[in-house]
């Protein structure tokens, strides 16, 4: 007997958890079922700020661990491509940064697809119904940052704050960026990303926010969560998905809608299993065509990232003296575990950066190459042509450091790449993963853009207020020429986990596109994609409040259509 209820999501990731919360709270109290591939994630390195960076290298068991297929362009490199395993999907692993990116990101995504209610002044206010922003701690330096707490939410379930105080050495960070004429910005979320300042975080008091922790803490019951459950196939009548089968056999019915939120990979990989995508692929593999789908899989999309390491005199900052300290480290695990206070809720708890308009990009010609809609969006005020972000880990990882020193690293994101992959299958068997090929690097645009922004990286260390506190390099280019660059970029450059597009949202006209602006799959009744993959647009941003607005604005939606 399967078991009934109005809506199934599949998948407990940052979009899944957030959707489930806003349906299951609804005024006519629906049904959901939530149903997780993971467990519930548990461990002392997955709240504390000091542990930023852990999980997704140290928790194999939260992640799925996937691989890309070797990238041409970086010497036939296959990417680890970590995804989150558990409720909380990446939220659990992500790198906490909390950025919206661009307006004009979601001006851009409102005419691609044909729908107002995503340009700026409507997602501004969505942003505001996802979050609890703290910005209590902005006049212990509101020379850097000085966001104002009526511009944000503080009602809703998104814990976000900035740092409870500046790291030693972010200050002098940005000095340097601002005296080499960078603008400086107090709040990297008005709409407007330009310039350098203090980046905020999904971290409150108690540590990180993940997806989980916000939305699945007290769930109601009409709200049933599967954890340690694969879907094997979804469940047809015609052209109508009507619930789905999970691995142990159980089955479950849905009176409304499934909602696949699984992720810019298994989202796609689950609809093409069950026939859903292009028919070419679909009968290669002897799968029965229920809706070609050109689009499925297709137009995958991520900001690619190269780290420069630095070691500089133990003036500028103090990470390594405090984590090459086991003692210590040890000691602050114990009260961070006691009180939520002490060293671990201010080590690497500061993340300073900025986006940069690249002041000669319209003179490439790999910019003037780019179709005319592209290049007249990446020419407006706003839009950045890369990021950087100081503050980052040790690179390379247990790098040894000379006595009196210490280490600054940043890293260097592209935004606005135009290299697009794909998401097909390795063949018809649910347990096989997907074949991932992003391309990285391949088109001509990202190549020339990456080049010029770590070059302008390492120029930071040497002709910056910087200089004086450095002493060699543990992670660069040779030296500033195209050519020195370009190779490091060919071993440096890696994936920031971003993936999204392979289910793309757009107008019935778009012949690549996958879902309507009311998520729901073109084509097929009864089924709706809420996650990352439905991204048309490449925000220039760390996806996470991305993937919170696809749910919040899909709950909307959703909860209009059926008079919840």
């Amino acid at each position: 007997m399967a078991s009934t209820f109005d809506f199934i999501i599949i998948g407990a990731g940052t979009s899944g958890c957030l959707l489930a919360n806003r349906l299951a709270q609804a005024r006519t109290r629906p049904s959901v079922l939530l149903i997780e591939a993971g467990g519930r994630p548990e461990g002392d390195t997955l709240r504390a700020p000091f542990h930023r960076w852990t999980p997704a290298f140290t928790r194999p068991d939260l992640d799925h661990g996937y691989s890309t297929v070797p990238q041409k362009e970086l010497n036939d490199r296959c990417i680890s491509y970590a995804r989150g395993k558990g409720l909380g999907g990446s939220s659990i692993l992500n790198f906490a940064v909390y950025l919206y990116g661009s307006k004009e990101d979601y001006n851009r995504w409102a005419e691609l697809v044909g729908d107002d209610s995503w340009r700026w002044e409507e997602t501004k206010e969505r942003f505001k119904r996802i979050e609890n922003y703290d910005t209590s701690a902005a006049h212990k330096y509101s020379k850097y940052a000085d966001p104002k707490a009526e511009d944000h939410g503080h009602e809703g379930t998104v814990d976000i704050s900035i740092p409870v105080a500046l790291e030693k050495g972010c200050e002098a960070y940005l000095d340097a960026s601002l005296n080499l004429g960078h603008p400086l910005n107090l709040d990297l979320n008005s709409g407007d990303p330009i310039g350098v300042g203090v980046f905020p975080g999904s971290y409150s008091k108690a540590g990180r926010t993940t997806s989980a922790t916000a939305h699945l803490a007290n769930p109601p019951s009409n709200l049933t969560i599967w954890t340690e459950t694969k879907v094997a196939r979804l469940l047809k009548n015609g052209k109508k998905i009507v619930g789905v089968e999970v691995d142990d056999g159980r089955k479950a019915t849905s009176l409304k809608d499934v909602i696949v939120s699984a992720g810019a990979f298994d989202t796609p990989k689950l609809l093409l299993l069950n026939g859903i995508g292009p028919a070419a692929e679909l009968k290669a593999h002897g799968i029965e065509v229920v809706k070609d789908l050109p689009g499925i899989g297709k137009n995958l999309s991520d900001h690619i990232m190269a780290f420069v390491c630095a070691e500089v005199d133990a003036d500028l900052t103090e990470r390594y003296a405090f984590e090459s300290n086991s003692d210590g480290v040890r000691d602050a695990q114990q009260l961070w575990n006691e009180s939520q206070t002490g060293p671990m809720a201010h080590h690497n708890g500061t993340l300073s950066g900025g986006f940069f308009k690249d002041p000669h990009l319209e003179e490439y010609p790999e910019f003037y190459a780019l179709p005319e809609d592209v290049k007249q969006y990446m020419s407006k005020p706003t839009v950045p042509a890369w990021e950087v972000i100081a503050g980052a880990l040790l690179f390379p990882p247990g790098s040894q450091l000379s006595p009196n020193s210490d280490y600054l690293s940043t890293v260097t994101f592209l935004m606005n790449p135009q290299s697009k992959g794909e998401i097909t299958l390795r063949s018809a068997n649910p347990q096989d993963t997907p074949i991932i090929d992003f391309k990285y690097m391949e088109h001509p645009y990202d190549r020339k853009v990456m080049t010029e922004a770590v070059r302008s990286t390492v120029d930071l260390f040497q002709k910056s207020d910087l200089k004086k506190y450095f002493k060699r390099f543990l992670f660069a280019p040779e030296n500033g020429s195209d050519e020195s660059v370009q190779k490091f970029l060919k071993d440096a450059v890696g994936t920031v986990w971003h993936a999204h597009g392979t289910a793309k949202m757009g107008r019935p006209d778009d012949s690549t596109a996958c879902v309507d602006t009311a998520f729901r799959i073109f084509g097929v009744d009864g089924l709706r994609v809420v996650d990352l993959s439905v991204a048309p647009v490449t925000t220039n941003n760390h996806t996470q409040p991305t993937a919170y607005l696809i749910g919040q604005k899909a709950a909307e939606v959703i909860i209009e259509e059926y008079g919840l």
